[in-house]
């Protein structure tokens, strides 16, 4: 507040400093956590409401993680009893197991990758609310206050000019009391200023003063774009000066104004005005359905990173097996040798195979546990998290067997065609160069618009209840904008043609790519079941060498190089055996997401499928 010498209670003023004060405190109240969850509403609300257009998309989303959420909490725990895992460094060390659908719901919840995905999407939303609101009322209020102290100089007369002025008025009750002439009193009085000017008496004082004055106004006003192309506004100004000191006047006023804009030619429509927010809400769709393929990738890419640590783990037992049987054989050789029966060269050859038997294992066990800590960053734990995968998962696919599709590539081809997210995609990009390139069209007409506006002042007062609308100011018209110039509007129209005929290509390209994906996935899958068969009948192959050969060994028959070759080939066949099995596994899994009927539950397990007819 400004208190001055002559302080009096001024009801603008007041009315005014209330009003910023209550408006600091409305926006002081409003947190920071209270922004944040209007803005997790508001985008939420979009890509729920969207959502249901997209097959496969998550019904809950939201990209806050839960801090309560422990990623192995309440999980098995397992003491490692292979032999061929155990060193010095971790005997009998204890790992939390970790299933395959564990996995997968893990990665849904700590993954880097999975969780930047979803802000990415979220991001798409929250800029759409931009957009929408952009065709919502917009309020908008400004308040300014100024206090100015401006000093200057003041010119006081002399003590003696006073003298001499009220001498001056006081002649006339001199000629009356003395009954000296008028004139005679007027010269004398002229002989005393004029000796009290070459005396300097007369000179005047300057004296310093202080000017105090208080400005203020308050703006509110509201705007509104029509999705006709229209533009809406209203503004309410509130001014008020005053003096607080000297002078004591005052300056008030109150303007009310209106306009509208409206666009009759070029501009006009919803649907060329509101392209710009037409193009966002089908962004956003857009994203979803990269969203949703996403899932689908993601959860494949899991999958195959989980089964190649089992597989890692698989080598690492086969290769310590390798290792101990090599042992054996060695044992076996060396007593035949010290009883004459086999040549050194051949107890060597067993030793050199067993030497590199036992290498294979130590770097196949160390494969297997790079593999783990990187499948760790890749669902989202710490590399240091004493964490193993449930070995029964790969057992359980090898005594599940193949579980094989029974679908031709063109059935497949038909129903990816359906199915496939990216198709229709590109298929609504086509539709929204159709319509760009009527906003082109558009964009070259002649601008004719219609404005209207309306001012309404009251001066001297502050109430808008005051404001006389009989003698405000109004006015209307047409505003012209002949399309002299129009390089510019010429080339977005070229661009937008070239763009159509950009989206038909692009379109008949996803189009053969999703067959190309559908038949390359088809024909993996069929490889991957032959090669399925034919390890398996390697295997049988390698075992009943190695049987042989350990039979021929025990009779003192059998020769060195023989039995390394069996035992190194029953070793790769097993190997490759388990390579086939996880291999078609995973195929199978990419051949339902070529065809688009992988869907994903919020966990990360997908729906089981069955054949397709």
């Amino acid at each position: 507040m400004i208190i001055s010498n002559n302080y009096r209670y001024n009801f603008p003023i007041f009315l005014y400093i209330l009003i910023l004060f209550l408006t600091s405190l409305f926006f002081l109240s409003c947190s920071k956590d209270k922004y944040k969850e209007s803005a997790d509403k508001e985008a939420l609300q979009i890509i729920t409401s969207k959502s249901e257009a997209v097959p496969g998309m998550l019904k809950e989303f939201s990209i806050e993680s839960d801090k309560q959420y422990d990623p192995i909490k309440d999980l098995p725990v397992y003491v490692e009893t292979e032999e061929a895992f155990k060193t010095n460094s971790n005997s009998d060390q204890k790992y939390y197991v970790l299933s395959l659908e564990k996995a997968l719901e893990i990665s849904m919840n700590c993954s880097r990758e999975y969780i930047t995905r979803k802000e990415t999407l979220y991001l798409s939303a929250l800029s759409l609310t931009l957009g929408r609101y952009k065709y919502t009322p917009i309020f908008s209020s400004k308040s300014q206050a100024t206090l100015t102290q401006q000093t200057y100089d003041k010119s006081v007369p002399s003590d003696y000019t006073r003298a001499m002025n009220i001498l001056g008025t006081s002649i006339s009750g001199m000629q009356a009391l003395t009954g000296t002439s008028a004139q005679l009193l007027n010269q004398y009085h002229q002989i005393l200023e004029q000796a009290g000017d070459v005396a300097g008496w007369t000179q005047p004082n300057i004296q310093i003063e202080d000017r105090q004055s208080a400005k203020g106004s308050i703006q509110t006003g509201v705007s509104m774009l029509l999705l006709g192309g229209g533009r809406l506004a209203l503004q309410l100004t509130n001014n008020f000066f005053r003096f607080l000191n000297g002078s004591s006047n005052e300056e008030a006023g109150s303007i009310l104004s209106a306009s509208f804009t409206q666009p009759l030619w070029r501009g006009r429509g919803r649907e060329i005005a509101a392209e710009e927010l037409t193009q966002a809400e089908r962004d956003v769709l857009y994203d979803l359905r990269d969203f949703t393929r996403y899932r689908q990738e993601f959860v494949v890419k899991i999958c195959k990173a989980y089964f190649s640590v089992l597989q890692q783990r698989d080598i690492v037992i086969n290769n310590y097996q390798s290792y101990l049987n090599f042992k054996a054989s060695y044992d076996r050789e060396s007593s035949f040798a010290q009883e004459g029966r086999k040549t050194l060269t051949e107890v060597g050859r067993i030793q050199q195979a067993l030497l590199s038997a036992e290498d294979t294992w130590i770097n196949s066990l160390r494969s297997y546990r790079e593999a783990l800590d990187e499948f760790k960053i890749s669902i989202g734990l710490p590399t240091d998290s004493p964490i193993m995968l449930e070995p029964n998962e790969l057992i359980n696919l090898k005594e599940g067997g193949l579980k094989h599709p029974q679908l031709s590539d063109e059935d497949a081809i038909k129903v990816a065609l359906v199915t496939r997210l990216e198709v229709y995609t590109k298929k609504d990009n086509l539709d929204d160069c159709v319509r760009k390139i009527k906003v082109a069209e558009n964009a070259l007409k002649p601008g004719i618009d219609l404005f209207l506006e309306g001012t309404v002042a009251n001066k001297g007062k502050t109430d808008f209840e005051d404001l006389d609308f009989r003698r405000g100011t109004y006015s209307g018209g047409l505003n012209l904008d002949l399309p002299l110039s129009q390089k510019d509007e010429r080339n977005a129209y070229r661009i937008a043609l070239i763009n159509y005929e950009r989206a038909r290509r692009e379109l008949s390209l996803t189009e053969d790519q999703v067959k190309l994906d559908v038949r390359t996935a088809w024909r993996n899958l069929e490889q991957a079941k032959r090669n399925y068969e034919i390890a398996q009948k390697s295997v049988e192959l390698s075992q009943r060498r190695v049987e042989e050969q350990n039979l021929l060994a025990e009779l003192g028959r059998a020769t060195a190089l023989d039995l390394v070759d069996a035992q190194n080939d029953l070793t790769r066949a097993q190997n490759n055996l388990t390579s086939a099995l996880i291999t078609h596994n995973i195929t199978r899994l990419e051949f339902w997401k070529n065809i688009g009927i992988l869907y994903i539950k919020p966990n990360g397990k997908w729906e089981e499928i069955k054949d397709v007819k």
